[in-house]
């Protein structure tokens, strides 16, 4: 079963960014993981203050590049004293555009879980939210968890939404080792979209009563089915809540993890559904956007 080794943890200096460092620490804690953090001074920004100056000279864009490594290295080194002294960390700074350097560092290192804040300081343009934050979870070849809210303690009661996929079973297994390390209660989730369920069956679009008892019967067994993988994964020392609901994905996910009082939810990057994903694309922004909770998607 795959653990985490190398975690990376963009920084801006946020509470969102010290947030994300918290769930890295806890997961270094439980899998004997090093933690790298990065700070990016975007060079656009720098360029845009270049531009507006009256007065400039050759050194004047060296100067601004001199002065945001200076407050990158007292940012990295108060970052850093957050890292207990029992987990390896190191720091670096690059001068560039934030996604593009997180996926090169996350590439050099090789980093196998990143760990990002879902809000920054910067008004304009958030460096760990909007475009960046979906450009990473979209292009990043390994886990990335997004981070909302202050982490209070262990992970208690971790929700994997699931359709039988690979990458919902390759979720599984993560929060596998997540809840065993903070002895969680581990809950899957399936839910029975009625509109993809109508594309891969014969069953017409139809009140007939007879016709939805075969849909409800097909949307069940698919459901079956997927549970039945999912306790194939699993130790058999580990508690399984299994549970199963028609709906709309996204908003269905978010609604389980309320009423469960769940701390993290886990989800699979890919689906099965060739025509929307149900782990994918809208279902997945829509619950890494509107959830208060840590959401960690696994590729």
């Amino acid at each position: 079963m795959k653990s985490y080794h190398h975690i990376l943890v963009p920084i801006d200096g946020s509470d969102y960014a010290k947030q994300a460092l918290q769930h890295a620490i806890d997961i270094a804690k439980l899998t004997g993981a090093s933690i790298t953090l990065l700070n990016v001074a975007n060079m656009a920004d720098i360029i845009n203050q270049f531009s507006q100056m009256e007065n400039t000279s050759e050194l004047t864009i060296d100067e601004l590049s001199a002065t945001a490594q200076a407050n990158s290295t007292g940012l990295l080194k108060e970052f850093a004293s957050l890292v207990p002294t029992s987990i390896p960390v190191q720091s670096l700074f690059e001068l560039s555009a934030p996604e593009v350097s997180i996926l090169q560092e996350q590439k050099a290192l090789p980093a196998d879980l990143i760990c990002m804040g879902r809000g920054s300081k910067q008004p304009l343009k958030n460096f760990l939210l909007g475009s960046v934050s979906t450009y990473v979870i979209t292009h990043a070849p390994c886990p990335v968890l997004l981070a909302h809210d202050e982490k209070k303690g262990p992970y208690r009661h971790i929700l994997v939404p699931v359709d039988g996929s690979e990458s919902s079973l390759q979720a599984l297994k993560q929060a596998e080792i997540l809840a065993k390390g903070d002895q969680a209660s581990l809950t899957v989730l399936y839910v029975a979209s009625i509109s993809d369920s109508l594309h891969d069956t014969a069953v017409p679009n139809t009140m007939e009563p007879h016709k939805l008892q075969e849909l409800a019967a097909h949307m069940r067994s698919k459901g079956h089915n997927a549970f039945l993988l999912c306790q194939e994964q699993l130790s058999s020392d580990l508690p399984l809540q299994c549970l199963y609901k028609i709906g709309s994905p996204g908003p269905v996910i978010l609604q389980t993890a309320a009423d469960i009082d769940t701390d993290l939810i886990v989800m699979g990057s890919r689906g099965l559904n060739r025509i929307q994903s149900v782990l994918l694309g809208s279902v997945g922004r829509y619950v890494a956007s509107h959830s208060g909770l840590p959401v960690l998607i696994i590729r």
